[in-house]
């Protein structure tokens, strides 16, 4: 009885074993150009195990907190949230876009609807499977009325077969976002700067 019982207990031990490998997420392929943006590669990538970047009414930015710090400093701010339920809120200045071609791919973008151009640092957070994974785009520029095109794949692996989970939600985050003066707006500065001297000069010659 005592050998049965051992034998049972073994085989009860390699079937949560199986379990566990059959639903276990790795990186896979994973790499910065599974995302673009604009014609470019993402500027740098995390993975995380069991991270889902759409938990919670802020979004969640624990699988890349502080993985992106070389890069810049200062709070993320959740821009907006896309699930399979429901589409962007495209509330703010930057309108964002997206389409599925399959399950673990398809295309992306994003929109300036300001007048402004900006300079920010944008993430590219995505969920699929157990996993999920931010790209970021450090300093994107984005000028004023511009839309930028772009294509997003999934290339991490669910379970011991090295398949790609298919798409679950995606967020947007930001952080460091500047207004950055047109060319014509520095001429006008320069120019002014330089009619401010020439009056400093003249009431000092008075």
């Amino acid at each position: 009885m005592c050998a049965l019982a051992r034998k049972l207990a073994l085989a009860a031990t390699s079937l949560v074993l199986a379990a566990s490998a059959w639903g276990a997420t790795t990186p896979g392929n994973i790499s910065a150009d599974d995302v673009t943006l604009g014609g470019f590669d993402s500027d740098a990538y995390v993975f995380a195990d069991g991270w889902n970047p759409h938990a919670g009414p802020n979004g969640d930015t624990s699988g890349f907190g502080t993985a992106f710090d070389s890069y810049g400093s200062g709070p993320w701010s959740l821009l907006d949230k896309y699930d399979m339920s429901a589409a962007f809120n495209n509330t703010g200045v930057l309108k964002f876009g997206f389409a599925m071609s399959s399950g673990t791919a398809g295309t992306w973008s994003v929109h300036n609807s300001g007048a402004a151009n900006m300079v920010l640092d944008l993430v590219f957070a995505m969920h699929a499977g157990d996993g999920g994974a931010g790209f970021l785009f450090d300093n994107q520029a984005i000028n004023g009325g511009q839309t930028l095109n772009g294509t997003w794949r999934i290339e991490w692996f669910t379970g011991n077969n090295n398949a790609n989970p298919d798409f679950s939600n995606l967020s947007m985050f930001a952080r460091d976002i500047a207004a950055v003066p047109e060319p014509g707006e520095y001429a006008m500065l320069m120019a002014g700067c330089g009619v401010l001297a020439w009056l400093a000069r003249r009431r000092r010659a008075q």
